[in-house]
Order: structure tokens, then sequence, then C-alpha cells
């Protein structure tokens, strides 16, 4: 439970023959993290069969991107030569970059036509032909102006010491084309123009011959045109679609998949007549891999258990879907060494139980649920919201578990509706038990933290490290009791004096053990004061609830009108309320598990397992 999945690092001997059946036969199992070797043995090198693979696999892409989806049918998987003189056959994908090639021109053609439909309209009432905006002697050129900058560049206009046509036309409430006509090389416009900042129409743009009304003539008729050529091929796409999109879809998840076997050639090492690849197995899966190669090669291999104390093994996590998550969040952290106890399952059991302490509300815990559930159907299930969302799900059970056993729905007390005089976590009646409570927490999870320590210490053989933390939690156990004794009344006089002097001399032998580490001592007794924030936060969250309650609970006593004002005042603050609450469980839950438990032992910095695997979605074997 506490310790990551055993593995067995081997190394597999097969005759350069076998190859390609040992690289399938381990592909399919998806139970070998492959390594190359250290051995002084040559490279076998990359494949020469990426390349064309690759292409493949862009061009059929491109062509299924073109398509419209179809439900896929899953197709047998096809030996290298044959997919790859299948795909090469497939005349389909032709007709497809084709009728995609005219559609994106089309489409390129629409805007043109867009343009030159606009600038029409913009000097419909100028009558001007296009055809003749720049000849050997005139030049005209074309603007839009805003309506409230008219006159002041007529007025410069006009002082132009060279004649200079202007002609105005209204566009719009806010724009209007302004028309400029010069003696060629003569009239310098260019300064207004910047000063202005105007936006020029380009008069030798496609499509702008003749007058205004030919040129629209024109683009009505072109995308009359376009519109049936359009619909006619978006026809012939669909059709396409029909016909080849599941039949690519598989063809681009068998390229992929040999892309990934052609890759895995780099990780291997050749003699004149074999072939040697190392990796790592679970330890549970040894015999499913023998079997697997001992299959597709009839025998002919070699299988030997490797020793690799010197090499920190891959880091592989075994646990139900749902706490996936967790997984996630501590990996996100940093991935646990193999070597060494995984922390996982205790955050997976501590966390929601603090948050769930801090928040402590049925409404508040329901309300989250609800929301963080909605979260993680609209994000991508590989990202860190989605799996933060999974986290935030068990939490709010929890919440609403806790808010049941201390009455609270909303900061309402509606318990007694259901089960009478229930409520065994009282936050105001019962304070200092729940503050015991969150110190009782404490020590037992530093307690735990620094046994993990130990194990982790006397592994590794770190023995002064490994002695170090037993003194720890004897000086733990020493100092609370001397505390409890002499501040609180919980121990005789001799157990409290007895406690002390041992307390100090534990806290002596932890000083030379950890040397200059022995700074930190000074957290063993802060960190487990660290979880009493659990009642603090839980108990603001509470009072918070109550006392808008108190202020704002709804009636129809005082009128419609200050129940419609009572009513939304006690939404809002509620919900700011939970959100501050939610807020404070999440960093707080992490942080307690995190800083005051995690440091304690976690090293961190493990290799995660990754093996040579797929995953089929389109395709059967």
């Amino acid at each position: 439970m506490l310790r990551t999945e055993p593995m067995q690092k081997i190394r597999l001997l097969c005759l350069d023959k076998d190859k390609d059946s040992v690289i399938i036969a381990l592909h399919k199992l998806g139970a070998v993290d492959l390594r190359k070797s250290k051995l002084d043995l040559q490279d076998y090198g990359s494949s020469t069969e990426i390349g064309e693979l690759s292409e493949l696999l862009v061009r059929v892409q491109g062509a299924i991107d073109a398509l419209e989806k179809r439900e896929v049918k899953k197709e047998k998987h096809l030996s290298r030569d044959l997919l790859v003189n299948r795909v090469k056959k497939f005349s389909a994908i032709n007709d497809i970059y084709a009728l995609n090639e005219k559609r994106r021109d089309i489409r390129e053609e629409e805007k043109l036509l867009d343009y030159a439909e606009e600038v029409a309209r913009a000097f419909e009432s100028s009558n001007i032909d296009f055809s003749y905006c720049d000849t050997k002697y005139i030049t005209v050129r074309g603007f839009q102006v805003e309506n409230k900058q008219i006159k002041v560049i007529e007025k410069e206009l006009g002082q132009k010491s060279t004649d200079v046509t202007v002609d105005i036309s209204r566009i719009d409430k806010d724009y209007s084309s302004l028309l400029v006509a010069y003696e060629k090389g003569k009239a310098g416009i260019e300064e207004l123009v910047r000063t202005y900042k105007l936006r020029e129409y380009d008069f030798k743009a496609a499509f702008l011959t003749g007058v205004p009304k030919q040129v629209m003539h024109t683009v009505s008729s072109k995308r009359k045109r376009n519109s049936e050529e359009l619909s006619l091929i978006s026809k012939r796409m669909s059709k396409l679609s029909d016909q080849n999109y599941s039949k690519l879809v598989g063809f681009a998840e068998m390229l992929r998949i040999e892309i990934e076997r052609a890759e895995i050639s780099v990780n291997l090492k050749r003699t004149e007549r074999s072939i040697m690849l190392e990796g790592w197995v679970p330890k549970k899966q040894m015999e499913a891999t023998r079997n697997a190669i001992s299959k597709d090669t009839r025998g002919r291999f070699v299988i030997e258990d490797m020793d690799a104390e010197d090499e920190l093994a891959p880091t592989l996590l075994n646990r139900p879907k749902f706490l996936k998550p967790f997984d996630y969040m501590v990996e996100f952290f940093s991935v646990p060494r193999s070597d060494e106890i995984d922390p996982t399952w205790i955050f997976i059991i501590s966390f929601p139980i603090f948050y769930g302490l801090m928040i402590s509300d049925v409404g508040y815990g329901v309300a989250s649920f609800l929301f963080v559930t909605w979260v993680r159907k609209i994000t991508n299930p590989e990202g860190l919201v989605y799996n933060a969302a999974g986290i935030w799900q068990l939490c709010a059970l929890s919440a609403i578990f806790f808010g049941f056993l201390s009455n609270q729905y909303f900061g309402l007390q509606l318990n007694q509706y259901f089960i009478k005089n229930f409520m065994p976590l009282d936050w105001f009646g019962n304070v200092s038990s729940i503050i015991m409570l969150t110190v009782y927490f404490g020590i037992a999870q530093v307690i735990l933290g620094l046994a993990f320590g130990f194990v982790n210490s006397y592994k590794k053989r770190h023995m002064k490290i490994a002695a170090s933390k037993l003194t720890s939690i004897a000086l733990i156990a020493f100092s609370y009791v001397s505390i409890g004794g002499a501040f609180f009344g919980a121990f005789n006089g001799t157990a409290t004096i007895t406690a002390t002097v041992f307390a100090v001399m534990m806290l002596i032998a932890t000083a030379i053990l950890t040397g200059s580490e022995a700074v930190e001592i000074t957290n063993l007794l802060t960190h487990i004061l660290s979880y009493t924030r659990i009642m603090g936060f839980g108990l603001g969250s509470v009072i918070i609830a109550f006392l808008i309650d108190q202020a704002f609970t709804p009636t129809f006593s005082h009128g419609i009108l200050l129940f419609v004002v009572y009513l939304i005042m006690f939404i809002v603050l509620h919900f700011l309320n939970m959100i501050v609450g939610i807020f404070e469980g999440i960093v707080q839950g992490i942080r307690l598990n995190f800083v005051e438990f995690f440091t304690k032992f976690y090293e961190g910095g493990g290799i995660k397992f990754k093996p040579f695997s797929y995953k089929r979605v389109y395709t059967k074997e």
C-alpha cells in the first residue's frame, strides 16, 4: 500500500531476424520501460522507415482534417509493408486534397470579393471608373474618413498649391469616403494622410474594373457561381467522408503505432547477428513478458534479470481510477522515488479530512460538489484543472459529512428534523475538544512522517539520520507529556519531571545525530501546532455563516421587498464565505501535507514509469 510497484531490470537478447517480432510483442504487451544499454556495443541506429511513415501520416492526417467526422468501424492492424502500400494507393486522399484546395481558393476569392464590394459601395455615388484611377497624367486615390474630420481635411486639401479635385460621399453615421484626384506627382497629400491616419482603399485590387455598379454586378455573379461550386464541393466531401473517414482514421492510428515501433530502434544495441535491449518491468509482469516474446520468436531469445542497485528504478503507482487525481497532484509536486515510501495514500486520507473539517457545512459541500462535477465535464482529463477538480469532489463529500456531524446547513441547524439531538461536532460548545483533536492529528501525522523517514533512511543505510528520526519521535512524545503535566495537570509530578528529563536527553541526541540540520528540531513542535489552523479556519467559517444567518435569513414577516433584499444578501454572503472557506481548505490542507508532513521523510525526484505501449481507439489487433 505504501510502496511503489516492485520493478525488475532485464536484458533481452534475440536474433536480428526476430527484432520486429520482439518489438511488436513488447509494444502489444505494454509492460516494459525500454532504456538504452550502457554496454560497449554497436548502436542499432534509427530506422530508415521513420521518414516515410511520418510523411504518410502527415498526408493522411491532412485528409482527415478536411473531412467531416463519421462513425468509425474498427479495422484490423496491417503489417508495416502492407499499410504503406495501401496508404500510397489510396486514391481518395488525392481527391480530398484537390477538393479542399479548390474550396480554399474559393474562400480566398470571397475575401477579395468582399473587399471589392466594400470599395464599390463606398464610392457608389461618385460613379468613378476604377479602371482609370492611375493614368499617365492623373492620380485618383480613395480614403475612408471619420465624419468629424471631413471639414478639416477638406479645408487643408483646398489650401494645396496645386489643383486638387475632392469628392466626399457619406458611407454611414461614422464614416465617409474621400476621393482625391490630382495631377500625377504634383499634390503632396502624404503628410495629411499620416496626420489623420486615413485608411486608403486599394483601387488596384482584384475585381475593381469599371464603375461601382459594374463591380457590384461582377461581385454578385462571382458569388453566385462560388456558392454553387461550394455546394457541389460540400456534397462531394460529404460523400468522401462517408466512404473514407473511418478508413483514414484507422490508417492514421496504424501509422502512429508503426512510427513508435520504428523509433524504438535507437534504444537497441547490436552484434553481427543479434539484437540486445534493456528495460524495466513490473515484477508481476515478468512471466507475461516471457510468454509474449516466446510466442512470437518460438523461444529464440534470452531474458536476463539484471542487478541494478546503482540505478533508480522507475516509479509505477497502481491505484483505482477515481484516486488518480491524487497521484497527479503528488507528481505535480515531485514524483515519488521507487526506493522510498509512497506518501500518496496518507495524502488521500488526510487531505479530505482536513478540508472537510475546515468547511464543515452540508450546504457548502453540496454546492461545491455540483460545481466541480460540472468543471470535470468541460475540462481536459489530462490537465491540472480536471485532476484538481477530482480531488475537490472527494473533499466536497468530506465537507458534507463533517457538516452533518456539526449540524451546519449554510450555517443553519437542521439535524433535529432528521435525528434528535445529533451534533457530535459542536463548534461553539466544545472548541477545546476540537483544538485537541487537531493537535492529535498533528502529532499522529508528524510522528508517522518521522517513522517513514526512519524506514527510508534505514533502507539507504543512512544510520545516523535513521536514528535521529527515532529520537525525534521520542522527543515529541516526552515533550507533550511534559507540557501536558506542567501546564494542564494531565500527568502527576513524577511523570512530568521524568518526561522533561527524557525530552532534554532526546533533544541533545537528535541535535548530535543531525549535526548541521539541528536547527530543524524546533519544527518538530511548531509543525504540530500548525495543525490547529484546521480549528481556526473551521471555526471562522462556522461563525461567519452563523452571523450571516442571524442578520439576513429572509422571512415574509418583513414584507416582500425586504424578503427579496435579505434573500440576495443571504445568497451573496454565503457564497463569498464558501469561496473563502474552500480556498483556505485547499491551501491549508495542501500545506499541512506537503510542508508539515512530507518534509519529515519525502525526497521525491523519482522517474515515472513509461512503458513502451500504445492505446488503440480506432483499430484492433
